[in-house]
């Protein structure tokens, strides 16, 4: 999706993060406006699920995923209490992965695509460890 600006990546990546959830039988709703710390909410067996979503482009065989939203105005840091699961598409595999809220934190999460050069295994957080979504 090279050349698209970052409002259509990240309603993109919404769509696909809500055909994701509404494939593992869960109902999707959005909600109105702009103002909500969270892009969709997820509701399974009367349990609801607030959703923040990213659009995270690998680079150096990671996906880097922001704490935080910006506009042209502002940054925002995101805290644990604004939603409930991170839903993060890598548009280059094609892939989701579902961070839960308590991972949160002031700067960036991490995911690993590949092992790492030094094969560090402390404080390393594989993508693919995250591609379910999370059972609360």
């Amino acid at each position: 999706m090279v050349g698209i600006n970052k409002k259509l990546k990240g309603d993109t990546a919404e769509l696909i993060v809500a055909a994701k959830f509404i494939a593992d039988g869960f109902r999707v709703l959005f909600p109105y406006g702009e103002n909500s710390r969270y892009d969709l909410v997820a509701e399974k067996n009367g349990k609801f699920f607030r959703v923040q979503v990213k659009y995270v482009t690998p680079k150096n065989g990671a996906l880097e995923v922001n704490c935080r939203s910006s506009n042209n105005w502002s940054v925002i840091h995101y805290s644990k209490e604004d939603f409930d699961i991170i839903g993060v598409f890598d548009p280059i595999h094609g892939k989701i992965y579902f961070i839960p809220s308590k991972m949160v934190n002031n700067s960036t999460i991490r995911l690993r695509l590949e092992k790492s050069r030094n094969n560090q295994k402390k404080y390393v957080h594989y993508a693919e460890d995250y591609s379910k979504i999370p059972t609360f």
